[in-house]
C-alpha cells in the first residue's frame, strides 16, 4: 500500500514509498517536453535501479531521453565483492581505455536490467562521453549567454566547452534529476541532487574537477548546475526505495542499506538537498557545496531544520 505523501515546504516526502507513491509524486509536476532523465549510475554497486527507471518511464507521457556519462566504477570488476578494493583496483580503473568503458557500459546495461527497460519503453539512451569524444559540443559562447542571464559566469571554463550540442538543442525542456541519498567522502558531505549533476561532466575520469584535496569540487558542482539550470527546468527526485549507501572514509567499499523506502521530490533542488541533509542529521550549512549553492540559487526555507528534525531518518535501522 502506498504511503501518504507529506508536503514539507517545497518538498514532497514519503517514508514508505512504492510504485503507486512514486507515480503519484511525479503526477504533481508538469514536465515540459522533452524530458531528460539524469539517473545515478556512478558505480555498479549502487545505482538507480531498472525498476525505479521503469516506474518513472511509465509515469511520464512525453518524449524522454536518458542521459549519463561513462564512469570508471561502473564495471563488472567493481561489482564483484571478492575483488580487493584498494590501490591496485584504483590503478586498474585509471588505465581503462575507451574500448574498455564502452564494453563496461554495455555489460552494466544488461547486468542491471536497464537495457530491457529502455527497450520496453522505446527510450533513447545517450552517453554524453561519446558526444565529447566526437566533438559534438555546443559553442561555449551560447552557454555563457544562457548562464549569464540568471547566474554569475561559469568559473570552470572546460565545463562550458563540453555541453553536447544535442542537449543544447533540447533546452527549455525538463531535466528529471533522479538520484539517491548517499553519505560519502567525509563526515560533513552528502551526495544528493546537486552533486548528481556532476555526472553531466562528460569526461569519465573527473578527478581534476575534484581537485587535489577536493578544493575544486564545490565550484565544479556549482558550475555544472548553473549550466543545466539555465538550459532546463529541473525537477529533483531523491530515492532510496531499494538501496542507498555510505562510503565515508572508504569509497572503495560502500555500506549498502536496503529497502529504506524513502522518496523525496521538489522543483527546488537546493531545498530538496537541504531537507534531506537535515533529516540525515547534518547541518546543511556545514556542507560546503550546499552553503555556496544557497548564495547562488537562493537560500532554503527556514522550516527545513524543523521538518528535518521531525522526520529524522537513519538508514542503518
Amino acid at each position: 500500500m502506498s504511503e501518504e505523501i507529506i508536503e514539507l515546504g517545497n518538498v514532497l516526502f514519503s517514508s514508505e514509498g512504492d510504485e503507486a507513491t512514486f507515480k503519484k509524486m511525479l503526477s504533481r509536476y508538469e514536465f515540459k517536453p522533452p524530458v531528460v532523465i539524469k539517473p545515478n549510475w556512478s558505480s555498479s554497486l549502487i545505482f538507480t535501479e531498472s525498476q525505479i527507471l521503469d516506474w518513472v518511464l511509465s509515469a511520464i507521457d512525453t518524449k524522454v531521453i536518458v542521459v549519463e556519462s561513462y564512469a570508471m566504477w561502473r564495471n563488472e570488476r567493481f561489482a564483484d565483492p571478492t575483488q580487493v578494493r584498494g590501490t591496485e583496483l584504483l590503478e586498474f580503473f585509471r588505465k581503462q581505455k575507451k574500448a574498455d568503458l564502452r564494453k563496461n557500459d554495455k555489460w552494466f546495461l544488461e547486468f542491471s536490467g536497464i537495457q530491457e527497460v529502455l527497450e520496453k519503453h522505446d527510450v533513447e539512451y545517450l552517453n554524453i562521453s561519446e558526444e565529447l569524444w566526437a566533438n559534438r559540443v555546443c559553442n561555449p559562447e551560447l552557454i555563457h549567454e544562457e548562464v549569464n542571464k540568471q547566474f554569475l559566469p561559469v568559473v570552470t571554463e572546460s565545463l562550458s566547452t563540453s555541453v553536447p550540442s544535442c542537449l543544447y538543442d533540447l533546452k527549455n525542456g525538463t531535466v528529471l534529476n533522479l538520484t539517491k541519498p548517499k553519505r560519502s567522502l567525509k563526515e560533513n558531505f552528502v551526495s544528493l541532487s546537486l552533486k548528481n549533476m556532476f555526472g553531466m561532466i562528460p569526461t569519465p575520469w573527473r578527478r581534476k574537477y575534484h581537485g587535489e584535496k577536493e578544493e575544486l569540487l564545490t565550484q565544479s558542482i556549482m558550475d555544472i548546475n548553473k549550466i543545466y539550470n539555465s538550459l532546463f527546468d529541473v525537477v529533483g527526485i531523491i530515492e532510496g526505495v531499494f538501496t542507498t549507501s555510505e562510503t565515508i572514509g572508504n569509497p572503495m567499499n560502500p555500506v549498502i542499506h536496503s529497502n529504506t523506502g524513502y522518496i523525496w521530490a521538489s522543483r527546488s533542488p537546493l531545498e530538496l538537498d537541504a531537507l534531506v541533509t537535515t533529516q540525515l542529521g547534518l547541518n546543511p550549512h556545514d556542507v560546503d557545496y550546499l552553503k555556496q549553492a544557497s548564495e547562488l540559487f537562493g537560500d532554503w526555507s527556514g522550516q527545513v531544520e524543523e521538518h528535518g528534525k521531525k522526520y529524522r531518518i537513519d538508514f542503518s535501522e
